[in-house]
């Protein structure tokens, strides 16, 4: 996963999409044909009419009009911030296929608005969605930690079944001993026992119910992230004068805020069901 403090997505895909151009099979095919005339230009008189250095100048201006291109081509971009973000999102390390779909649902998405952005005229409208997009980053951290987490529980979800299963039975046993039982000292400890069990039960149902929640919040998520992809694609310079941008930032931060307090939830849940 993406780690905190390293530079702004905007940035790294900068500098990857400078890096990817030169590694484009186009840029090969050039430099190689630049330096083979270059050198058949020496060596024979078929091409000696052409000095070697015109070929190897042809040949850089043909790779800086590549680079250039790649800068400035909005898919090209969206390829290599896919290539990007996966790299550092791996969706692949979920077991679970339909949670490696929705974390590659938000990643696609994530670079749709990468290359939506890149596409505006207007600084200042690229300043306001660069801003919305940083946000998004956030937002992309929480939801792949979302998704990690269920994974985890559907990982483990035959053994705290099994953990259920035998609370329940225990309980049914204990309660019919506790009936019966006369010593004091027994009792006393039953009624212990029994009230760890009960404890046992509880933070189960409270995972389960959590669970759930993470599930629709996930499926929220990526609706709203697709609501952010549209309203991002039709912004527009009138879009900054009625703050539509500041208002798509005060809702991912709001997203953001709630995914985190589930996180925690969760995370509180699997530490009380572990001591159990």
């Amino acid at each position: 996963m993406a780690e905190n403090g390293r530079d702004p997505l905007e940035k790294r895909v900068q500098k990857a999409i400078f890096q990817e151009s030169f590694l484009r099979w186009e840029s090969a095919v050039i430099i190689s044909l630049a330096l083979l005339l270059a050198v058949i230009s020496n060596a024979t008189d078929f091409l000696s009419l052409i000095p070697a250095w015109i070929w190897l100048l042809g040949g850089a201006v043909a790779e800086a009009g590549l680079v250039y291109s790649s800068i400035t081509d909005p898919e090209f971009g969206r390829q290599v911030v896919a290539k990007l973000l996966r790299d550092e999102f791996h969706p692949e390390h979920l077991g679970d296929k339909h949670l490696q779909q929705q974390m590659n649902e938000a990643l696609d998405y994530r670079s749709r608005i990468e290359a939506t952005i890149r596409e505006k005229d207007d600084s200042l409208l690229k300043d306001e969605l660069s801003q919305t997009a940083a946000q998004i980053d956030q937002w992309l951290e929480h939801i792949y930690g979302l998704a990690r987490r269920i994974d985890k529980y559907q990982q483990e979800q035959k053994i705290l079944a099994r953990d259920r299963k035998r609370a329940e039975t225990r309980i049914q046993q204990l309660e019919a001993e506790l009936a019966l039982e006369t010593d004091p000292a027994v009792r006393q400890q039953i009624e212990v026992t029994l009230e760890s069990l009960h404890r046992q039960m509880t933070t189960l149902d409270n995972l389960e119910s959590t669970i759930q929640r993470a599930h629709l919040q996930l499926e929220n998520s990526l609706t709203n992230l697709g609501t952010i992809y549209s309203q991002t694609m039709l912004a527009g310079a009138k879009d900054i004068d009625s703050s539509r941008a500041r208002r798509l930032r005060h809702e991912i931060a709001g997203e953001v805020t709630e995914l985190n307090e589930l996180l925690l939830a969760m995370d509180e849940v699997y530490t009380a069901e572990s001591g159990a």
